[in-house]
């Protein structure tokens, strides 16, 4: 089954009984622990704090929210996902999952992206977004050529966020008689209103390092299709002036073969936005938790038993050999063939899993694979490793 993993972005609610668990399990403590230390703030005091007035804030909590949901996913489920997605700010989230960027990395990013979007509001008038529960083609038709107003998210079929000054969501409310919920953000996200903040974040993406080679595929909010690693500092910051394309994102999913999506928000956000658009579960309570291990029983089952050596092998066995020279094949492919086979068996503990990774890399490189099929094989193994 093709699983995908659904990220949220800002101003998504998070309970106490979310955040008690997080501190309770020892992994998602890390991370938050690593989090506080990084940017020397009070992560876990932001949770289930108000946060709608502070964008750097509430980006930050929910990143880091989003990483301990997704350990959980990990110790819970832990079934490989084909295709990863994160609503706006958690794109940043679904680049950290696929491996595009480290955690670290992540928080760096994350806090650079909210600084610039809070400066830029800061020194706009009051701006803002409102979700309308109308079909996107409803909301183009009533902006017409309106040019304050503006679509920022295309979250479902049947709702639509439209952002602009505060004053002009009112009355364009009030004038088609629509019914809505303003947001608890603090501007105009994904408009013309972020552009400053967009070539900032743009201009700060020259000191990062990517990784070109990751464990999944991210589809971009932007696009609606697969990121591609070249795109990486463009697609960041381009996505923060363009639309959410989230419901022509989920659609691509579909078509790329996903039957199940993970909802890895903190309050099962997409199981409500997407309604029976898609097979969607949540996994913020027991309840959640309890229908998605139904559902996926004898898949979680089966991944229980997966054994790192016996995927090595197969990798090595199914991968055509390009190498003409006899003495470098015995030497180190079959040699180290032997080697990894001679692990089956035993319980693989951290470094045995990283000494089969290296081996496989270097038999692989020796059979001439290229490096971007070495690096997925690699990746995807690690990743199912855990």
């Amino acid at each position: 089954m093709k699983i995908a993993l659904m990220l949220a972005g800002q101003g998504t609610k998070i309970s106490e009984e979310v955040k008690e668990i997080w501190l309770k399990n020892k992994q998602t403590l890390k991370w938050i622990e690593q989090a506080e230390a990084q940017l020397q703030e009070p992560i876990r005091e932001w949770f289930c704090s108000d946060l709608s007035l502070d964008t750097r804030k509430a980006q930050l909590a929910t990143y880091v929210g989003s990483m301990c949901m997704y350990q959980l996913y990990r110790e819970h489920v832990g079934l490989y996902p084909s295709v990863v997605l994160g609503h706006s700010l958690g794109e940043i989230t679904a680049l950290t999952i696929a491996g595009a960027l480290s955690y670290s990395s992540g928080l760096n990013l994350v806090d650079i992206r909210g600084t610039a979007m809070k400066n830029a509001i800061d020194a706009q008038e009051s701006t803002g977004m409102t979700a309308v529960f109308a079909s996107p083609e409803k909301v183009e038709a009533w902006l017409g050529d309106r040019q304050d107003i503006f679509v920022a998210n295309y979250n479902s079929p049947k709702q639509t966020v439209i952002a602009g000054t505060k004053d002009n969501l009112q009355e364009f409310v009030k004038q088609n008689k629509i019914e809505s919920v303003p947001l608890g953000v603090s501007g105009a996200f994904h408009t013309h209103y972020m552009q400053e903040a967009a070539d900032e974040v743009y201009n700060q993406l020259n000191s990062f390092t990517f990784n070109p080679y990751w464990s999944t595929e991210v589809i971009s909010n932007e696009f609606a299709r697969a990121y591609q690693p070249l795109d990486i500092q463009k697609g960041i910051s381009s996505q923060m002036v363009n639309p959410v394309r989230w419901t022509q994102s989920v659609d691509y999913a579909v078509k790329q073969g996903v039957q199940l999506f993970i909802d890895l928000s903190p309050n099962g956000m997409f199981v409500k936005m997407l309604g029976n658009q898609v097979q969607v579960h949540a996994l913020h309570n027991e309840e959640q938790l309890s229908k998605l291990n139904t559902e996926l029983k004898d898949d979680i089952e089966v991944n229980k038993h997966y054994n790192v050596f016996s995927r090595a092998l197969g990798i090595i066995v199914s991968t055509k050999n390009n190498n003409e020279d006899p003495e470098a094949y015995e030497n180190i492919v079959i040699s180290g063939y032997n080697q990894i086979k001679s692990q089956i068996g035993k319980e693989a503990t951290a470094e045995d899993v990283e000494k089969t990774l290296s081996l496989l890399e270097l038999i692989l490189r020796t059979k001439k694979v290229p490096e971007e099929q070495i690096m997925h094989y690699r990746n995807k193994l690690a990743w199912k490793a855990g």
